[in-house]
């Protein structure tokens, strides 16, 4: 009789790989971390990885849903909340942001954006994940700013996508010299230019 799958232990074990990987990839680089790294941190006996994935590019798709989704999560919290105005809560979401890269002293980054540019070039299918999730952020943040009275962002005549462009592509900029300087220097100075009331 062939064993049945406990389907709680096997969603909370697929779930442990997707932060191990997570935090290994945003730690280090896709390439460098190989799957006995992955399956030694998640204390998952060797071979057990395709269980749960087809492959590494498998697992690393899922990893970049994952941390989307986790992003995704945390601005509609923000989002839903109706006490702010949308400037309010995207300044909010942001501040967070700061906070948490303070947490980590400057460190890590923005795992789409280290994913981006290791692989944009060499993995189409990653490639195109990476930029279908964050695609799908910028729609979240064009929607608030939508909502938003006047140029609160000082980002002129600009329609609410092409606004969220730009916040978001300062937004990784920063973070990248954030990285480079280990410093919150960039990231004042991001808030300072949208957010300075």
């Amino acid at each position: 009789m062939p064993r049945v799958r406990d389907q709680e232990k096997f969603n909370q074990s697929r779930e442990m790989l997707l932060e191990v990987g997570q935090k290994l990839f945003i730690n280090s680089s896709f390439n460098s971390v190989g799957l006995n790294d992955i399956l030694r941190e998640a204390g998952i006996p060797k071979g057990s990885f395709y269980h749960y994935f087809e492959s590494k590019e498998d697992f690393g798709l899922q990893v970049v849903e994952f941390y989307a989704q986790q992003n995704v999560e945390q601005l509609e919290a923000i989002l839903a909340r109706q006490e702010l105005s949308p400037y309010q809560k995207l300044k909010t979401f942001f501040q967070d942001s700061v906070q948490h890269f303070e947490e980590v002293e400057f460190c890590q980054g923005c795992l789409m954006a280290n994913l981006s540019q290791e692989l944009a070039d060499v993995n189409e299918r990653l490639r195109c994940k990476i930029n279908e999730s964050s695609q799908h952020m910028i729609d979240r943040v064009a929607g608030c700013i939508d909502q938003m009275a006047g140029n609160e962002l000082n980002l002129g005549k600009m329609g609410s996508t092409e606004a969220a462009q730009v916040l978001m592509n300062s937004w990784q900029g920063a973070i990248m010299r954030m990285k480079l300087e280990k410093s919150r220097q960039p990231l004042d100075v991001f808030m300072k230019f949208f957010f300075s009331h």
